[in-house]
């Protein structure tokens, strides 16, 4: 007969089943753990998917509907805006008419204010940087663009609105002083030979014996019927320096402008000619290098050196 003895177990025994409880507690809860952190992760991208899925499709809807519509109203505007601007430049009475009503209405204009940006201020009711570029984009396309072609389909072929705007003044970007503009205006006019007219100058138009230039400014009446008639004449330094500049500028303005005709095409050719001439300038290959065709592939057994710059 064999006796058990019940007592405490070996105090190793105690501690080996401690540590093998905590081992197998410890990986259950880490296999706990790495669920649910995964499920965490997963939610928080499933949730951004959602919100960016949904940004997504408002933006497809804002640029199919309301950007598109809203675009097409502007454009609409714009062109009321040009055919009156076209009307106005064409027919001294609408002119006057129409600066008649706006002193009527107490809008107030500078005199160096455009035509086509008062008519613009009228119409968006404020003035500031959009008023300016829309103005400028009115009346670039009235001056370039050909009589069948209409101010929507001339601004979008050119780009948009802000491409209108933005080339002249990138090309203008350099800053001009009144004397620049003198030294334009006297240069370029210096190349017209044959004049709008040649004519004796009566007594009232004589140049300036005091003054460095011979010029002489005039003031001509514009008549209804297309011609027009010189009324009065003056010498002063001050009046055909400042008409010298005004005409600088304007030259200035319309060469700079013409550029903005540019057919894309052209552009792109020119863009592609230049980049193959600055990449044959780029990449050199020594004098000692040979150069092998194999297939469709150029091997050359010596590095080629690159110049940049």
């Amino acid at each position: 007969m064999t006796l058990k003895c019940y007592g405490p177990p070996p105090a190793a025994d105690i501690v080996h089943r401690l540590w093998a409880f905590t081992q197998l507690f410890a990986q259950r809860c880490k296999r706990h753990l790495k669920g649910r952190t995964m499920s965490v992760q997963t939610q928080i991208k499933t949730d951004i998917h959602k919100r960016l899925n949904a940004m997504h499709t408002a933006r497809v809807t804002w640029e199919e509907g309301t950007l598109r519509a809203s675009n097409d109203e502007l454009y609409a505007i714009l062109e009321g805006v040009y055919a009156l601007y076209a009307e106005l430049k064409t027919e001294v009475g609408k002119r006057r008419a129409f600066a008649a009503l706006l002193t009527d209405l107490e809008v107030k204009t500078q005199t160096n204010t455009s035509l086509a940006l008062k008519v613009i201020r009228y119409v968006f009711g404020t003035q500031g940087r959009r008023e300016d570029a829309y103005a400028r984009v009115v009346a670039i396309a009235h001056d370039m663009k050909s009589p069948e072609q209409s101010f929507t389909s001339y601004v979008q072929e050119c780009g948009g609105i802000e491409e209108v705007r933005r080339v002249p003044h990138g090309l203008k970007s350099m800053a001009m002083s009144n004397d620049d503009f003198k030294k334009l205006a006297l240069e370029g006019l210096l190349e017209v030979h044959v004049g709008v007219s040649t004519f004796d100058l009566p007594t009232f138009i004589q140049p300036n014996t005091d003054y460095e230039e011979d010029y002489a400014v005039a003031l001509v009446r514009c008549n209804d019927n297309g011609t027009g008639t010189i009324v009065y004449g003056c010498n002063e330094a001050g009046i055909i320096d400042a008409v010298l500049v005004s005409s600088g500028k304007d030259l200035d303005e319309r060469a700079q402008e013409s550029l903005a005709k540019l057919d894309a095409g052209d552009l792109a050719s020119k863009r592609a000619r230049d980049v193959k001439e600055f990449a044959s300038k780029m990449i050199r290959v020594g004098s000692k290098t040979t150069i092998s065709a194999s297939s469709d592939a150029i091997h050359t057994n010596g590095a080629a050196t690159h110049t940049y710059g």
